[in-house]
């Protein structure tokens, strides 16, 4: 029923991206959009005998709407199209490296970061065909990922004496350390950004530990990014 579906928004000649039975139509105007969206109600309802979800079907331009984490926008200059991840996607992104940096990990640092490379590889292979334009959702994730390591890593030094003393080592300026370490009673998540930690625990001293760097893959791969350009795409799906 789905392939019949398909065959008629080719037959009408509409651009469009369906995944399982969720389906985008593209056209020019939100006026094409309303009758559009009547047109194929009663296809789906009468054709094909399927029942059409009103709660989840809307006239929107496409930046409104998601499909599989991504939404589309067009640049109003250039007429690109650019592929941008979806507000759900970033929330998930986020809620999940929570999840792979319990701030009681027991275990080394570097335990906790081979599966975070493991889904930052996987994640990225997925959404890697963002636009360059979500760069700074890349570096977002990069700079929340170290800060929570460096909660970690704090609370295995403990006592702040071992804290001051170990940032010292990796060449932070002692009187700096030992201000901003015993500045008043600060949780370990409070002190993972401070400037003291944030210049001991460098992302250099991250890279050298295997971490490997969401915005790094990107850079790497956005020069293949192939978003559809096409001047004509409209701007109400």
């Amino acid at each position: 029923m789905l392939d019949e579906f398909d065959q008629e928004l080719a037959r009408r000649g509409h651009r469009f991206v369906r995944y399982a039975d969720d389906a985008k139509v593209y056209v020019r105007s939100e006026r094409a959009g309303q009758r559009v969206m009547v047109s194929l109600t009663e296809f789906i309802q009468g054709r094909l005998r399927l029942r059409v979800n009103e709660a989840k079907s809307a006239v929107a331009r496409p930046e409104d709407r998601h499909l599989l984490g991504f939404r589309l926008r067009l640049d109003p200059q250039t007429g690109v199209v650019e592929v941008l991840l979806s507000e759900r996607t970033k929330r998930n992104a986020m809620a999940r490296v929570r999840q792979l940096t319990p701030r009681n990990w027991g275990r080394g640092l570097a335990d906790c970061i081979a599966p975070i490379n493991a889904w930052v590889g996987g994640w990225h292979g997925f959404f890697g065909i963002a636009s360059v334009e979500e760069m700074q959702m890349m570096r977002k994730i990069d700079a929340h990922i170290r800060r929570r390591l460096r909660a970690i890593i704090l609370h295995h030094w403990k006592r702040k004496r071992t804290i001051a003393k170990r940032l010292v080592a990796l060449g932070v300026n002692p009187r700096a350390v030992w201000h901003q370490i015993y500045q008043g009673r600060r949780s370990w998540w409070a002190l993972s950004h401070c400037h003291a930690v944030d210049q001991g625990l460098r992302n250099a001293y991250f890279a050298k530990r295997g971490l490997v760097s969401v915005v790094g893959l990107h850079r790497r791969a956005h020069q293949h990014i192939a978003a559809p350009v096409s001047p004509q795409l409209a701007l109400w799906g």
